[in-house]
């Protein structure tokens, strides 16, 4: 009999299982923190009804509900599932009690979560994260906070290089995503500043990295932060929203589970430093500032442009800092400078600027030419203090012209140049002296044409085919065909070919070319525009040679060679 009851016992509490069994619920964790989401699931087996939820609003507030279903076949049985996953965000700390929950004429069994004040686990937790993530950026201290801790599907670590920046000081703020879940979709929001300018730079790092035993994938973001004034700087949180698959540990999460993730930064604030009264201007807060200057490629010749490369680099600053550089005026040369270019790049977690600019000299004689020296202050940042950058060139040697351009003579003076020669004056004489040349020559130019206009319609066509001459020598604020080949200077002739072709202008030489009706022009403005692109932009002495002997006459256009032939041929409308 004894027996009996105990066999009775057994069964009952096997029915009893299997009632609790038909609903089921559980937490995919059991420890958070003030706002940071945790996941109910709810499991009932068979068609039931829906949860009722409302018990859950008294400690939470309630996120996405998603819910789903699974049926199967085993030996002609048919069984289905339904499932529920609630995302429920603490509203206050404290051991949180989830109810007895309703679904259908089923209850699940109550649950519980401790939920902390703030970031949980920062403790020897944090201290993981931190030694874990040194391999990932080194220089960067990691601070730990926000919403997310080592351990969970997804935290975030943020840290930067300077706490104490001056105003301008160029830093860069690092941002390190650590996930390990399945990841359905995702975004990350960038941190904002208050008080000054921050920009993502360069391009997202991805990796791996194992936290506590547990392998996570890794996304690290870098941002350049530059204070626009001195004070406090706040940089507020980035934020991560997610959603992954399964990882509840419910065996129909793998299948059927969606929960919503979302983690977040600490946000922190920095002391800027202001603009120390020692100072010089321009303002440059930096870790190291070089100023270089290359030796030139060539041997200087006179009346023949060289190129002079300058290089800003600095250290613990961004390109736009860097002031753009100039030459002071150097005596006995012309200076031409071009557009610089500028270049930001990160050493770790040093951002590092460049910036260069050419410049196209021309020494006015032969004889030495003295480079003045280049200066720029800056404030060193590591040794706070004022601090001068430099760069010198030894004294050049100018050559004579290819031509006997010019020449000093014992008393230190220039010798007449011969005829057909680049002068060896200053090419603002020059430009006086042709600008006294084009007056006459246009006015000679006006008595032509009256000339043929009396002439007779043949005449005025000759004329007509002269005229383009005129415009090549009066450019309006560019120099004349004739001095710009004097001159040798690749731009200037540029300039002055597209100046001097018949409206409309074009803006290149190869549509020049493409106007020249003599085949010795257009070949030689063609080798020209093909050298200006080769090696260090000088085009060689011989290309220059040949396109001042094609233009040592007035360039013929093909409008202007059309129109005289057809006038030639056709017979006069109104005959004399």
């Amino acid at each position: 009999m004894s027996r009996f009851r105990w066999v009775l016992a057994i069964a009952g509490l096997l029915c009893l299982l299997q009632a609790h069994a038909a609903v089921r619920a559980s937490l995919d964790r059991d420890h958070a923190a003030v706002g940071e989401p945790v996941t109910l699931t709810i499991t009932a087996d068979g068609a039931g009804g829906q949860p009722d939820l409302a018990p859950l609003g008294q400690d939470f507030t309630l996120g996405g509900v998603s819910s789903g279903s699974q049926t199967t076949i085993i030996d002609g049985n048919v069984q289905s599932t339904r499932q529920w996953t609630v995302a429920l965000i603490p509203r206050h700390a404290g051991a949180l009690a989830i109810p007895a929950l309703a679904v259908g004429g089923e209850h699940t069994l109550p649950l519980r979560v401790q939920v902390d004040a703030g970031a949980g686990g920062a403790g020897a937790n944090g201290a993981g994260a931190a030694a874990s993530s040194a391999a990932v950026s080194s220089a960067t201290t990691p601070v730990q906070g926000g919403i997310g801790k080592p351990g969970d599907p997804v935290f975030i670590e943020s840290g930067i290089a300077q706490q104490h920046p001056y105003v301008g000081q160029a830093v860069v703020y690092t941002l390190r995503l650590y996930y390990a879940a399945n990841l359905l979709d995702a975004s990350l929001d960038a941190p904002t500043s208050d008080n000054g300018d921050l920009r993502q730079i360069g391009q997202d790092a991805r990796g791996s990295q194992v936290v506590q035993g547990q392998t996570y994938a890794v996304l690290e973001r870098r941002y350049l932060v530059q204070p626009e004034r001195s004070g406090s700087l706040r940089i507020g949180p980035a934020v991560f929203r997610g959603r992954a698959m399964g990882g509840s540990g419910n065996p129909f999460d793998d299948d059927m589970g969606i929960r919503s993730l979302r983690a977040s930064s600490a946000a922190m604030t920095l002391a800027v430093r202001p603009k120390p009264a020692q100072a010089l201007e321009p303002w440059l807060p930096a870790q190291s500032l070089q100023l270089s200057i290359e030796q030139p490629a060539t041997t200087p010749h006179a009346g023949e442009p060289f190129t002079l490369i300058v290089h800003e680099n600095a250290q613990g600053a961004s390109s736009s800092q860097l002031p753009d550089i100039t030459l002071p005026t150097i005596p006995g040369a012309q200076v031409y400078p071009e557009p610089s270019t500028a270049s930001d790049q990160l050493a770790g977690d040093v951002p590092q600027a460049q910036r260069t600019r050419r410049f196209a000299i021309v020494p006015a004689q032969a004889g030495e030419l003295r480079l003045p020296e280049l200066s720029l202050p800056w404030w060193n940042v590591t040794d706070d203090r004022a601090a001068m950058a430099h760069a010198t060139l030894p004294v050049l040697r100018v050559l004579p012209g290819a031509a006997g351009t010019a020449s000093t003579t014992g008393g230190g003076g220039v010798e007449t140049p011969s005829a057909g020669s680049v002068p060896g004056v200053s090419i603002d004489a020059r430009l006086r002296r042709w600008q006294a040349a084009t007056l006459a020559l246009a006015l000679l130019l006006a008595l032509a044409l009256a000339w043929g206009w009396r002439r007779g319609p043949a005449r005025m066509a000759v004329a007509e085919v002269d005229a383009p001459d005129a415009r090549t020598i009066v450019a309006t604020g560019a120099p004349s065909l004739t001095e710009a080949l004097a001159s040798g200077v690749p731009s200037l002739i540029a300039v002055a070919l597209c100046a001097a072709t018949p409206e409309p202008r074009p803006r290149h030489l190869h549509q020049v070319a493409a106007r020249l009706a003599d085949a010795a022009q257009r070949e030689a403005v063609q080798d020209f525009d093909a050298a200006r692109w080769r090696g260090d932009g000088q085009p060689p002495a011989a290309v220059l040679a040949q396109l001042r002997q094609a233009f040592a006459r007035a360039p013929l256009w093909i409008g202007s060679a059309r129109s005289t032939v057809d006038r030639s041929i056709l017979p006069p409308l109104y005959p004399d």
